[in-house]
């Protein structure tokens, strides 16, 4: 398969498998083991291998320990649960996880407080998902853009047009983007959530 092809058939999965609808978050409260059953099943496309787990209940877990999301009570997780642990999934490409406690720490509190209004993080997250739905539905033609402006520098400069070298710039300017867009995240968390951070 020519890598194009390949890259059209990634992009279209994934646009269409990457993410966890709204509305597809249960009502019902979920014991640990449908929870983690859950999140697999909706982020399956983030596997790299068949056997691989986005999530396990280690990790789950761990988040409760950490504060990163609420007590479940009665060992049960709610919708607000399911949310937050696909925001966490999301966030850990970028951050670390005490990083991420800091970004979550005023949700948690939020959530926790009996005289705070509440957030809706349903509303948080279909918000978010809205916009990134926008962006992600752009890739497939960025992409192809990308790889047509490679081929036209390549033979611009009378060099080598072949697949080694295409894949080799696509590749780089796909993390270059990347990078910049997670710097970006960084710089925000630093200067707006991070409490600890030396007064100027």
């Amino acid at each position: 398969m020519r890598y194009e092809e390949f890259i059209k058939q990634t992009v279209e999965e994934f646009v269409g498998e990457g993410v966890i609808s709204g509305d597809a978050f249960p009502d019902m409260e979920l014991y640990m083991d449908q929870a983690v059953l859950f999140i697999n099943k909706h982020l399956n496309a983030y596997k790299r291998e068949e056997k691989d787990k986005v999530m396990t209940k280690t990790m789950v877990s761990n988040y409760v320990k950490h504060h990163l999301i609420p007590r479940p009570k009665n060992k049960k997780y709610t919708k607000d649960h399911l949310i937050l642990l696909t925001l966490i999934f999301y966030l850990k490409g970028t951050f670390q996880m005490e990083e991420i406690q800091t970004l979550m720490k005023p949700l948690i509190e939020n959530y926790n407080s009996e005289f705070d209004e509440k957030f809706d993080f349903y509303k948080i997250y279909n918000n978010t998902l809205n916009l990134y739905k926008e962006e992600q539905g752009n890739l497939l033609s960025e992409v192809t853009g990308d790889i047509d402006r490679i081929k036209k520098n390549l033979d611009d400069d009378e060099l080598a047009d072949d697949d080694t070298t295409e894949l080799f710039m696509l590749i780089v300017n796909l993390s270059m983007k990347a990078n910049a867009q997670k710097f970006l995240a960084q710089k925000l968390m630093n200067e707006y959530f991070n409490k600890d951070k030396s007064k100027k």
